[in-house]
């Protein structure tokens, strides 16, 4: 618990208050590699802080499943169209190895904005971050060689190749398993 209370400290000072009241209502959970925490259809009521694993966002398209992002420990991660505007999502979210997560529920979290100010600073601050990680390497992402796409994200996440399936990897990057295979190879 220790862990998610300090990643919430890099973005605001917290309260002894706050912090208990977050420690109180959090969800711990152990989930094994492979498990759901959200399918497609239903609307995502948790922000989920990642204490140990990983975790992939993905969707469906022609039958094919297409990996958006892989995240790893120490990130927080929902399905943020369906979490901020309390919608069904078009995602799923799967662990995608045994993983440690840490939770809140919207409305868990909207209880803690009305009590503790600051609380809500670091929402704000947090999803800005994730919109400009996202905005910035889709952006550059267009617009790179699969060669450079591998290295943009391996500089960005250098342990992915040994925590993430090859063919979730190739998915994100827009590239076949050949290819990454190829330009690992090199």
């Amino acid at each position: 618990m220790e862990q998610f209370i300090n990643y919430i400290k890099q973005f605001i000072n917290l309260s002894i208050e706050a912090e208990q009241d977050i420690l109180d209502m959090v969800l711990l959970e152990n989930v094994p590699k492979g498990h759901l925490l959200l399918k497609e259809g239903q609307t995502c009521d948790r922000l989920y802080f990642i204490a140990e694993g990983t975790v992939r966002t993905y969707h469906y398209q022609k039958g094919k499943d297409i990996t958006y992002w892989i995240y790893p420990e120490n990130m927080i991660t929902t399905s943020w169209h369906s979490y901020i505007l309390r919608k069904p999502s078009s995602e799923y979210i799967e662990t995608t190895e045994d993983s440690v997560l840490m939770s809140l529920s919207y409305n868990q979290w909207q209880e803690l904005y009305l009590k503790h100010a600051k609380l809500e600073r670091f929402g704000r601050l947090v999803i800005e971050e994730q919109m400009a990680l996202l905005d910035d390497f889709f952006k550059g992402y267009y617009f790179l060689s699969a060669k450079e796409k591998y290295a943009l994200l391996t500089s960005a996440f250098p342990t992915i190749t040994q925590r993430a399936n090859l063919g979730h990897i190739a998915s994100m990057l827009g590239i076949s398993q050949e290819t990454l295979s190829r330009i690992r190879g090199k």
